[in-house]
């Protein structure tokens, strides 16, 4: 079964038989992401930096180009309200004096909106985005080494501590205080990667997933006097 044919949901892209309409959340959130997206991710079904924007509706959508930066992305980066952050793993000491901690305490009393460029697209691309952009080199740097593997399967990955597009943005999520978002916004990338590979074997999902139950149990409709969650 293609992905791409007329039996395709064309909201999140999946066979019907696969789709995940049903469980994407719908999240507030503090901050933003702003996805600056390597053109030929645009059209690849792997891709999770779409997962971001289906989440969080307040997430920047720009199209990354070598030679003609984004004329939005350069007007958003200028605004004094925002405050802005490229995040991209480096090691080069070359980069070190950009390297900061964010730190949320200080990012409230600053009382701006934390804004995270994301680099979306293959690591060899967004290598290639973030040498190729210098309009990007006075932000402040976030390099980011996770505890933990990368979950994303659906890709090759170059190494296994480099983790792609919506796990970045979770990890943030998390480091700004945000950790039920956090958590969500995995349990969306987690149903997605699992009715992927799902579908790439034409069949549905065969079983139920403990992430697949929790997003089914955040989105049902609200009765008054309804409790979700643990209880004492």
């Amino acid at each position: 079964m293609s992905m791409t044919d007329g039996s395709s949901c064309d909201s999140c892209k999946l066979p019907k038989i696969n789709c995940i309409c049903d469980y994407r959340p719908a999240l507030k959130s503090n901050i933003e992401f702003c996805l600056l997206t390597h053109e030929s991710e645009f059209q690849k079904p792997t891709n999770t930096g779409r997962l971001i924007a289906e989440c969080l509706p307040n997430t920047r959508l720009y199209k990354w180009h070598r030679t003609e930066p984004d004329q939005n992305l350069l007007d958003h980066i200028a605004n004094p309200d925002y405050q802005h952050w490229l995040v991209f793993p480096s090691d080069d000491p070359l980069h070190s004096n950009r390297i900061k901690y964010f730190e949320l305490e200080e990012a409230r009393a600053i009382g701006k909106t934390s804004s995270f460029i994301l680099l979306d697209g293959t690591w060899q691309q967004a290598a290639k985005m973030f040498r190729k952009s210098p309009y990007l080199n006075h932000l402040p740097l976030i390099s980011m080494a996770p505890e933990q593997a990368s979950q994303y399967t659906l890709r090759r990955k170059s190494q296994d501590h480099h983790l792609c597009t919506v796990e970045i943005a979770s990890e943030l999520l998390n480091i700004a205080g945000e950790v039920e978002n956090s958590s969500i916004l995995n349990d969306y990338f987690q149903v997605f990667s699992q009715h992927y590979l799902a579908a790439k074997s034409s069949h549905a999902v065969k079983c139920k997933s403990k992430e697949m139950s929790r997003l089914i149990e955040l989105n049902l409709p609200l009765t008054p006097g309804t409790i979700i969650g643990e209880q004492e």
